[in-house]
């Protein structure tokens, strides 16, 4: 029993500076993460150098929390925002944004299929995109620049997780294509860091 509450104490200390962070979130928030434990999520990092996933947050009237995200397999979702959801950084928009109006486009899309061909205007979606597609100026204009795609890893190859997926797709490599990644989000001087 003594083994159970100093387990149960070291896991509350180890998740406490996330769970207290959540308390200062808010709808419009980004969560960027870093994951590496997927094939998947390893060519991302070895293309973007930092960031694999990004996610918008929700939070409803009663003060829960939610993520909006696009994600394999199962495509565009809305899921509680639990200290399963995995670490993150917390990024806000220092700039003005229409919340509901976030909100009706985000959801609208909940249930869309997850873009593997990272393409825009498929009708599916991966995670940056996501963000890309939701997040608009008064005028309508994406709040967030499109770049030159990169697939790339740090010494100029592609790895051949790249080259394997996009040929079962009979795809090219979109290389150069315009489009987004979580790093080059994060790198906006439209978001702020939280807890910085």
């Amino acid at each position: 029993m003594k083994t159970f509450r100093l387990l149960t104490l070291l896991v509350l200390l180890l998740l406490s500076p996330q769970l207290r962070g959540q308390e200062a979130l808010r709808t419009g928030d980004l969560l960027f993460q870093v994951g590496q434990a997927s094939a998947f999520e390893q060519a991302i990092a070895s293309a973007t150098g930092s960031y694999t996933h990004v996610a918008l947050v929700e939070r409803d009237a009663e003060g829960r929390l939610y993520v909006i995200e696009a994600v394999p397999r199962e495509g565009v979702r809305r899921v509680a925002l639990t200290a399963a959801w995995g670490p993150y950084d917390a990024y806000r928009p220092e700039c003005e944004l229409d919340t509901a109006a976030l909100l009706r486009r985000a959801h609208a899309r909940i249930g869309q299929p997850y873009d593997e061909a990272f393409m825009a205007n498929n009708g599916a979606l991966y995670c940056s995109e996501l963000i890309y597609e939701c997040y608009r100026r008064s005028d309508g204009q994406p709040l967030f620049e499109a770049q030159p795609m990169n697939f790339r890893d740090e010494k100029g190859r592609l790895p051949r997780y790249w080259r394997r997926h996009f040929r079962r797709l009979h795809l090219p490599v979109p290389e150069g294509m315009p489009g987004t990644n979580p790093t080059d989000l994060a790198r906006s001087p439209l978001l702020r860091r939280l807890g910085q």
